[in-house]
């Protein structure tokens, strides 16, 4: 990565026709620049990809080692292992981990990645791959190394450490098919802003469509990341198709709230419903029954992250990693009876 002319705040100033002082009142104190001075100041910044060095960032001998992580509020319960490893990881190098947490949005992101830059992050760590193309450009512009984490594209340009959400998918599908269950429903966190939790959707409706069944979009419920969200799913589901014998859920957290719904219905697990997720969280071994849950391998995705971001700030060049995940059989999925019935969803 070459890395081109960086923009002074004296650049910005001459362009803008002000003086550095204006400039500076631009950024730190946006409210005494006149608006449309603020508008052409705040425009010429982002074309020139211009933001404060943070002080004494040319001595950098003498400056701590920082990277800065991107992570919307929505995903650090989501990615508490993955960060976890990877702020281990860092350390053991003396190298500083500083984790932002914006509302989950492209822009909110963004500007958390510039605020990060402006304290002195060395490189970045971004959660998926949908973020501004303009974010990427000033990267690359100031060739500021960074990695993706948790994207679910195969991008060709850009580093990432990622797990096969379709993959892990397919794997919790297979598993219940090659038990006899045909009566599925599917309990997860809203799609709309979660590509991962899409990608496992997508493996599940591909194992089970070439097996021949279909999950119906009534069969699919969409609820918040909580624990009594899967409990409020159990009546929904089996209101409208009382035959189900196989719930899968998108993490470990439904998974435990369909328990409970379950239970407290007088349904077992796994003798009248099995039940399998993901994450593989510590406390899906030790609920009555374990869950089966796919593990996603959130450990590994901290450590090669790790490994990656330090080889990038020393300007070696990296293969990306995905990550392969894994079947973890446990008490909650069994053979299906032989007296249930087929319902075509």
């Amino acid at each position: 990565m070459v890395k081109r002319n960086i923009s002074t705040l004296h650049d910005v100033a001459r362009i803008a026709g002000v003086s550095p002082g204006t400039v500076s009142r631009a950024i730190t104190r946006p409210q005494l620049v006149a608006p449309k001075t603020l508008e052409k100041i705040l425009g010429i910044i982002k074309k020139l990809h211009y933001f404060p060095d943070p002080a004494g960032r040319n001595l950098r001998s003498s400056k701590p080692t920082v990277v800065g992580a991107v992570i919307p509020k929505a995903g650090i319960s989501t990615f508490a292992q993955t960060i976890a490893d990877l702020n281990d990881a860092l350390e053991a190098k003396n190298i500083t981990l500083i984790v932002s947490q914006p509302e989950f949005s492209s822009a909110a992101s963004e500007l958390a990645a510039y605020r990060l830059l402006e304290r002195g992050a060395d490189a970045l760590i971004l959660l998926g791959d949908d973020h501004r193309p303009e974010l990427f450009e000033m990267l690359d512009h100031r060739a500021l190394p960074y990695l993706l984490l948790w994207t679910t594209k195969k991008l060709k340009d850009q580093p990432y450490v990622s797990v096969d959400q379709i993959k892990a998918g397919q794997l919790a599908a297979n598993h219940l098919l090659e038990l006899g269950h045909q009566n599925f429903a599917y309990v997860g966190i809203p799609l709309l802003h979660n590509p991962r939790a899409a990608a496992r959707l997508a493996g599940v409706k591909k194992q089970l469509n070439q097996a021949g069944i279909l999950l119906a979009p009534n069969a699919i419920i969409e609820a918040a990341h909580r624990f009594s969200s899967g409990r409020d799913a159990v009546e929904r589901i089996l209101n409208n198709y009382p035959a189900t014998t196989a719930i899968i859920c998108t993490s470990d957290y439904h998974a435990l709230g369909v328990l409970r719904g379950l239970y407290e219905i007088g349904k077992r697990v796994p003798e009248d419903i099995s039940l399998v997720s993901f994450n593989n969280n510590d406390f899906s071994a030790y609920t009555t029954p374990a869950i089966t849950s796919v593990d996603l391998k959130q450990h590994d995705v901290g450590i090669h992250a790790a490994d990656l971001i330090i080889k990038l700030m020393h300007g070696e060049q990296v293969k990306s990693i995905q990550i392969q995940p894994q079947l973890c059989v446990r008490e909650s999925s069994a053979q299906i009876k032989k007296s249930a019935k087929k319902i075509m969803l």
